[in-house]
């Protein structure tokens, strides 16, 4: 089983700012890896289509399903598909099995209800410049909560 906690330090290191979002992508890379019983791609053997909008948080989301998938803009094993919402599609190419996964509504509606978008992000203030205080306790429910209350 592939334990998204694993991946949140170097998923910090490689995004470079403290959101909800590329946690997100961490949580919903590792369901669909775990439900397809694969690792973490060395190579191009696992694929993964990502459904991201052009926002800033979309592409937060991303950094996290690269981290966790091993699926990455330089590998060429990610492709980037335009729907204005979050979901990812993860193909094994040795078995030929795809499993699309995505977080909840009820979920992405929750982290935009919060202290951090409505009185920082949606205000242009950079997620780096954010009170540790306001944007952990997001993290924290992301990556804590219940598999069934977010994807």
């Amino acid at each position: 089983m592939v334990n998204p906690k694993d991946y949140y330090e170097a998923g910090l290191l490689l995004h470079g700012h403290k959101c909800p979002a590329m946690p997100m992508g961490l949580r919903v890379g590792a369901s669909a890896m775990n439900k397809l019983g694969v690792e973490r791609a060395k190579d191009g053997e696992l694929v993964t289509l990502i459904e991201i909008g052009d926002n800033h948080c979309a592409t937060c989301f991303a950094d996290g399903i690269q981290m966790i998938t091993g699926c990455t803009f330089g590998k060429g094993n990610i492709k980037k598909l335009y729907y204005g919402k979050w979901g990812v599609t993860l193909i094994d190419k040795k078995s030929g099995r795809a499993i699309r996964v995505t977080p909840k509504a009820s979920a992405m509606e929750a982290n935009k209800k919060s202290d951090f978008f409505k009185k920082y992000r949606e205000k242009g203030i950079p997620a780096s410049s954010v009170p540790e205080e306001v944007v952990m306790p997001l993290i924290d429910r992301v990556m804590n909560s219940d598999e069934d209350k977010l994807i």
